[in-house]
């Protein structure tokens, strides 16, 4: 296809402005006017002169001394009104340093800039900055970290390589300031000059369809890549020069990172929403071949909105998917939906591919639909010598369509509107012609469509051959008379040569019956010596155009007819089945017609056998049976499956109608099942044999690949090979595929107790009938009784209907030991009747204390990891404990057995020590002091004492048995006040041997 496209535009800083298109009219640039604010500007006055020629510089210095003499400057910019929030602005600028490259690429803009050497940081740095009077509503700055990396704004460039800014504030504005500024690496004494030459905004709509601006961006891809590597993207202003030979190159190298490179191109204004979009792209095929297309995304949006995405491989037809593979260009069409104004093309990095991945885009553009050609227009066949009128129509606004003669360039025969016809030139010969869309006024179009007219030849009385006539045909015989052409022909019969006195289908006239079958063979019967010989005519009609013989250009058919009574029969031993009828089509058509005559024949006669058009002869033999060679293809391709047969020998011939009996193609199965797991293809058909051919449609003759897969719901047609359509109609073959869907669990991490041999069936699953593998597809089946593996992935696969999923669920085991649950709690010398806390690890379920010799005070409940006992005897006192991991997995049982002991003789002989429980401190003389025996050896001890009701009513370190039941601590009495009779509770800490001794003793006075 030739793009025509329009004239070149100029270097231009730009804001895109979001206008729905709903008609089509003449866009407008509305120019600021007035320089609002300058400093440090030559020629501020050109920056709104509403010409994009000249330009004003704003000039920023280094200074001749660090911090003396150095300044910057601004130029602000503003429109004769407001603007709407998100309405952009096209500033045209120019800087001295070369920032632009580098910046066009969005967020690669910083590493781009390390590979030019020109850093934005330090160098000329710029800001531009969008305001409503004086207030800022939105800034940006040269020399930020992806400074312009966003949609609000933008660094592009048009065809011609020259940059633009594209700002759009989410705000309303009046005014575009730029500032121009010195970095901190440039030496004293430089300057530089920034060059402003206007600011406007587009209003209006407009349906032509070439971007005006493009830039790009991309993510993942290192320094050593964009530099080296092949990443980035060459040339992007090629995309958008309307010419189909030169291109842009997306290209991420040989890469093994996730990582993305992509292309925007940006409309002036937005789309007609029934317009397409079209890119005209390329890439190596051995990219193609191993999935690149299904990386490739294209997404249309109007400003920020996304109106359409889609993959590559979505938008490709099988003829499209060929040019690609075979290294050609191919044109990939889509209609977002919705008008817009910019489209982007992202190539997502292909994994361990040992390929530089790149992908070329020749040109970006919109345009109608292509037309759709009427009913008429679309199989158009006319005789020679006449003109005929093609029709088309184009969906859209403000379309027309243009009518070629060659598939690119050629002439423009005319230019109509869409429903309206075309009439050719008087035509003698096949012609193609080509039409395509666009809108009015628009010099770019959509791809042409291909309408080809078929010119037929008027037919003629020597384009007509007839066999039956060739000798006297006996009166008791029909006559036969057996029409044929080299041409496509139907064919009419008349009484006349002028064709005033047709022939019709069981006409009788005069004692005599017509009658004329599907092919146009004549038969009559009833015809006499007397009015011998009789004259008929045949003209014929091609069966595509209706071109018809000129009146009197007719073939005369003369017939003798011979009284006679001879009469004959013909049998028919020959049998066409289906491997001879396929043999016959493959390249063996010789096939030999055999059977017998009975009548009035005589061994010797010749037999003729008229077969779709052709004759062929033999000879009868003695038994009066005959074999005569046909041409198969010819027998097979007879439209009403008759032969007729003549038998010449005495003095008439006579005539008898012979059926041939085609065989039937036959399928067994004619909705088959399939399960998604197979991967199957139309090889996988059940079509009972080999030599067959598979169609998408029952007429049409697109021959679909072997190796496709099925579709489920989809209907395939299978033919024979070679065998036409008029001999053997093709089957229609519905499949169905059963999609299994992947078995579901609790968990995906499951965990079992080592001493219960977990097996493989052991996995939780909530299906039923599942298979277990060793890998995530393929891979080994394994038996359900194999014992699980500690860390082992394991992955099931569900089964409906005989059916397994094509995704398996990944089910990863743990094997766990089993634990050995510990009591941690005082399990020597406990007192008799003290209760003392036992614990075990926490965090478990089903725990299961069990306690002898004492009684549960507190905790020991299935959910408590601890436990409270009173030990109540002195002998066969014990803590029991199990518990289940969360794994359900018991732990081993542990008993800690308990020494209990009264504590009125806590340590016995071996230490010394004993506690006398009662002392009565009555000041007689006798048991006045609470006692304990060789106290004295333990100085560090340290004493105390409890009323009943847990209150300290004394304390001491170094006790020394001399307490004499007066109060120390101030409390429930003060200190120094006698306790009253009753029982009392002591601690006795002794820390050289690391002993807390507790129990009770007795005050009486």
């Amino acid at each position: 296809m030739e793009l025509i496209l329009p004239q070149k535009i100029k270097f231009i800083f730009v804001a895109i402005v979001l206008i729905f298109a709903t008609n089509l009219k003449a866009q407008t640039k509305t120019y600021a006017t007035v320089v609002a604010n300058e400093s440090r500007v030559d020629n501020a006055t050109n920056a709104v002169d509403g010409d994009l020629v000249t330009k004003a510089d704003i000039n920023a210095g280094s200074g001749v001394l660090a911090g003396i003499g150095a300044y910057s400057g601004h130029l602000d910019l503003e429109y004769p009104a407001n603007l709407p929030a998100n309405t952009t602005s096209f500033t045209k600028i120019e800087t001295e340093d070369d920032l632009l490259p580098s910046l066009l690429g969005g967020s690669l803009g910083g590493l781009l800039s390390e590979i030019t050497g020109i850093l934005l940081l330090g160098n000329q740095e710029f800001s531009v900055l969008a305001q409503n009077d004086a207030v800022t509503v939105l800034e940006k700055q040269s020399n930020a970290v992806n400074g312009f990396s966003t949609d609000d704004v933008r660094v592009v460039t048009d065809k011609n390589n020259d940059y633009f800014l594209a700002v759009t504030p989410e705000q309303e504005y009046n005014r575009i300031r730029i500032e121009n500024r010195m970095g901190s690496l440039i030496g004293l004494g430089n300057t530089r000059e920034l060059g402003v030459y206007e600011t406007y905004y587009t209003t209006g709509a407009g349906a032509c369809g070439l971007p005006s601006y493009t830039s790009f961006s991309g993510n993942g891809v290192s320094l050593d890549l964009l530099d080296l590597g092949g990443a980035g993207v060459k040339d992007p202003h090629l995309a958008i020069d309307g010419d189909p030979t030169t291109y842009s190159e997306l290209g991420l190298g040989i890469i093994g990172v996730a990582a993305n490179m992509q292309q925007t191109v940006y409309y002036d204004t937005d789309s007609d929403p029934n317009d397409n979009v079209y890119i005209i792209l390329g890439a190596d095929p051995s990219l193609i071949n191993v999935g690149l297309l299904n990386n490739v995304d294209v997404s249309a949006r109007n400003g920020v909105q996304n109106v359409f995405s889609g993959d590559l491989s979505s938008l490709l037809d099988v003829d499209l998917l060929g040019l690609l593979e075979n290294g050609d260009n191919a044109i990939v069409a889509f209609n977002p939906g919705g008008a817009v104004d910019r489209v982007t093309v992202n190539l997502e990095s292909l994994l361990n591919v040992a390929v530089g991945q790149q992908l070329r885009i020749y040109d970006i553009f919109r345009a109608p639909e292509q037309p759709e050609l009427a009913a008429s227009s679309t199989d158009v066949n006319i005789c020679s010598g006449s003109t005929v009128d093609l029709i088309a129509e184009s969906n859209g606004t403000a379309t027309e369509l243009r009518w070629y003669d060659a598939e690119t360039g050629g002439n423009l025969l005319a230019t109509v509107n869409s429903g309206d016809p075309y009439t050719t030139p008087v035509l003698n010969a096949d012609q193609t012609y080509y039409v395509a869309a666009a809108h009015i006024g628009c010099t770019e179009e959509s791809p042409r469509v291909e309408v080809p007219v078929t010119v037929a030849a008027i037919p003629t009385a020597t384009d007509i051959t007839v066999v039956g006539n060739d000798n006297p045909i006996c009166s008791q015989n029909n006559v036969v008379l057996v029409p044929s052409s080299s041409n496509n022909l139907t064919f009419n019969w008349f009484l006349d040569a002028n064709e005033t006195m047709p022939i019709t289908d069981g006409m009788v006239l005069d004692g005599a019956t017509y009658n004329i079958d599907a092919n146009g063979v004549l038969t009559v019967s009833g015809l006499t010596e007397v009015n011998s010989p009789y004259t008929f005519y045949v003209g014929a009609t091609d069966t595509a155009a209706g071109c018809t013989n000129a009146p009197g250009d007719v073939k005369a058919v003369p017939v003798t007819i011979v009284d006679s009574t001879d009469a004959v029969s013909v049998t028919l031993d020959s049998v066409i089945n289906l491997p001879s009828l396929i043999s016959i089509f493959q390249g063996n058509p010789a096939t030999n017609v055999t059977g017998s005559v009975t009548g009035d024949a005589s061994p010797g006669d010749e037999i003729t056998l008229a077969v779709n058009g052709e004759t062929y002869t033999g000879i009868l033999d003695a038994n009066l049976d005959f074999s005569v060679a046909v041409d198969g293809i010819n027998l097979l391709s007879d439209i009403d499956n008759i032969l007729e047969a003549f038998i010449s020998g005495g003095l008439c011939t006579s005539t008898d109608d012979i059926t041939v009996v085609i065989p039937d193609f036959i399928l067994d199965n004619l909705n088959q099942v399939f399960c998604a797991s197979d991967d199957v293809t139309l090889l996988d058909l059940d079509v009972n044999g080999n030599n067959v051919l598979f169609f998408d449609s029952l007429l049409g003759s697109a021959e679909l690949d072997v190796n496709a897969p099925l579709v489920d719901g989809g209907t395939y047609y299978v033919g024979l090979l070679n065998v036409p359509l008029s001999v053997l109609p093709r089957i229609a073959v519905t499949v169905t595929i059963l999609n299994t869907p992947a078995p579901t669990t609790i968990n995906e991490t499951q965990t079992f107790c080592v001493a219960n041999n977990p097996v493989v069936a052991d996995i939780q699953v909530n299906e039923s009938s599942v298979i277990f593998y060793d890998s995530a597809t393929d891979g080994t089946m394994l038996d359900p009784s194999t014992a699980l593996v500690d860390g082992t992935t394991y992955y099931v696969a569900n089964t409906e209907n005989g059916c397994e999923s094509t995704t398996r669920l990944a089910v990863t085991v743990l094997v766990e030991e089993q634990e050995v649950a510990t009591i941690t709690g005082i399990f020597e010398d406990a007192c008799l009747e003290d209760s003392y806390m036992y614990t075990t690890e926490s965090g478990k379920q089903n725990y299961v204390w069990t306690v002898a010799g004492g009684t549960i005070t507190e905790g020991g409940t299935s959910t408590d990891s601890f436990i409270t006992v009173t030990w109540d005897d002195l002998q066969n006192t014990s803590v029991v404990v199990s518990y289940d991991n969360a794994a359900g997995c018991t732990s081993t049982e542990n008993t800690l057995e308990v020494a209990v002991i009264s504590c009125g003789e806590v340590l016995g002989e071996e230490f010394c020590l004993f506690v006398y429980n009662e002392f009565t401190p009555n000041n007689d003389g006798y048991n006045d002091f609470f006692e304990v025996k060789c106290i004295e050896d333990y100085s560090s001890n340290t004493l105390k004492i409890f009323n009943r009701n847990g209150n300290r009513v004394f304390e001491t370190v170094n006790y020394k048995n001399d307490w004499n039941g007066v109060a120390n601590v101030n409390g429930v009495l003060s200190k120094g006040n006698h306790l009253p009779s009753g029982t009392y509770y002591y601690t006795l800490a002794i820390p050289e041997l690391n002993r807390t001794l507790k129990g009770w003793i007795q005050l009486a006075r």
